[in-house]
């Protein structure tokens, strides 16, 4: 069978769902993702660009995520209506 590269979402998938050490894989990277996106929405653009992306863009992005990691997000659940009835 042909073989590819994982997407970046698939590996992120892949991090969070298949470690030895069960959920805890899950803790690592939201706290990663905390503590990344809290320096990097405080830092000096000029100290972050890189030649492809501007310092701007990964504030703007930090910020993006830091504020989605302090929101509660809802999904709808069909399951979870079926367990309320």
């Amino acid at each position: 069978m042909a073989q590819r590269p994982m997407t970046n979402i698939e590996k992120v998938t892949h991090i969070m769902t298949f470690s030895n050490y069960g959920a805890l894989a899950q803790c690592f990277v939201i706290d990663a993702l905390h503590k990344w996106s809290d320096l990097i929405r405080k830092a000096n653009p000029d100290d972050i660009s890189n030649g492809l992306i501007s310092g701007d863009a990964w504030i703007g992005v930090a910020n993006e995520i830091h504020e989605r990691l302090n929101t509660e997000m809802l999904i709808n659940d069909p399951q979870a209506d079926e367990e309320q009835n």
